[in-house]
């Protein structure tokens, strides 16, 4: 069978870059696919994580990254001009390599993919909740103007989708929230790309979060609750790993809230395993998510979490009381009073590391992609 992803670049070392080279090289690996790769926007830049050499990588150079900050009319024009550039490159791939099915993981391409003119079934792959485009405008600006162009953002990818063969979502709650309006919708999770062995022994001082620095995470608010856990425990650490156009602000409260003894900005790191084999927990204070598949990875080092309950993701991830703490959205005292508890009780640390080990056992890369290939089969029957 052929396959055809679309995805904007590969040189992030985002998520949704490793998930997708982590199922290309899985499906790679088996004798009966074909896997080809397209990106828009890689600019010629080096991809982040390796794909196996039989992937067919195929770099489009239609860059619409390069008009993000034009005039909005301006914008407009070059930005449909690209499109139906992109969408002529498109047809003419997946007509050449005869593929059998053109999977986007929600670049440019939905835009158009409906109503490509190719025989082959089409698949979007949903990285994020049915309402991400609302959640990323009212996550950055304020106003109500922002909540209505966000509504009207939804709905347009709301009607992209709809002649879709299939759109794939990565929880339940996702599932049932687009199952009010579309009869395409299948649940698939997304896999632990970790493959380590080893777990933490959950004895350091030390507590971890992975993501970019940006309103999404929330890490504002991460520092706030590290404040109040200082009072009661100022030899602790918070450690943070990611890059993003919130560092300096982050930075700036952390000084602002004496925390630089116990709150550090890492950047990036290419061994994330070490990481949180070093770490006692895991911390997650996002607004949103479409899956949060760092709790996975966290699990699957042995490491408890504790977790805003936003949508979606922690609440399909974590059993409250069990492996994790589920807290209630917005409420930072809660944060710290349950970063704290796990401080305080290493018993209760390991008891729930045992148990987000078992958990994380059930998103095995094997487990996983065995649902997406009795997908592509129940597309053609």
């Amino acid at each position: 069978m052929k396959l055809l992803y679309c995805i904007p670049a590969l040189y992030h070392a985002g998520g949704m870059e490793r998930v997708l080279t982590l199922k290309a090289n899985f499906l790679a690996s088996q004798q009966n696919y074909d896997i080809t790769i397209v990106t828009t926007d890689q600019q010629k830049k080096p991809i982040y994580f390796p794909l196996d050499k039989k992937i067919r990588l195929i770099h489009l150079p239609i860059d619409f990254d390069a008009h993000y900050d034009a005039p909005i009319l301006k914008k407009y024009i070059l930005h449909n001009r690209k499109l139906k550039k992109y969408k002529k490159e498109l047809t003419q791939l997946v007509q050449e390599y005869e593929i059998d099915v053109c999977i986007s993981l929600c670049g440019k391409e939905i835009e158009f993919l409906y109503k490509l003119p190719v025989k082959c079934k089409k698949i979007a792959e949903m990285h994020f909740s049915m309402n991400f485009r609302k959640q990323f405008l009212v996550a950055r600006h304020k106003g109500f103007i922002w909540e209505i162009i966000g509504t009207i953002r939804t709905n347009q990818l709301k009607k992209s989708v709809a002649r879709l063969d299939r759109v794939v979502v990565l929880t339940k709650a996702d599932q049932q929230q687009w199952e009010l309006t579309h009869k395409n919708i299948i649940h698939i999770p997304n896999p632990n790309p970790l493959q380590n062995q080893s777990v933490s022994q959950l004895n350091s001082k030390r507590v971890i979060t992975i993501g970019k620095l940006d309103a999404q995470k929330g890490y504002d608010r991460l520092i706030e609750a590290w404040s109040l856990v200082k009072a009661k425990h100022p030899d602790w650490r918070l450690d943070i790993y990611g890059v993003g156009e919130w560092k300096e602000m982050l930075q700036n409260r952390i000084i602002e809230l004496h925390l630089q003894n116990q709150v550090i900005l890492h950047g990036l790191t290419n061994d994330v395993v070490s990481k949180y084999l070093e770490s006692s927990f895991y911390v997650m204070s996002s607004r949103y998510e479409g899956f949060g598949m760092v709790l996975i990875e966290a699990m699957s080092c042995g490491l408890p979490v504790v977790s805003f309950d936003c949508e979606y993701g922690p609440g399909e991830l974590i059993t409250n009381g069990i492996d994790g703490f589920l807290i209630e959205q917005d409420n930072i005292e809660k944060l710290a009073e349950a970063i704290g508890v796990l401080i305080d009780n290493e018993k209760l640390r390991i008891q729930m590391g045992v148990s987000a080990v078992q958990k994380s056992m059930l998103y095995s890369v094997e487990k996983i992609m065995h649902q997406w290939e009795l997908l592509f089969e129940h597309l053609f029957h």
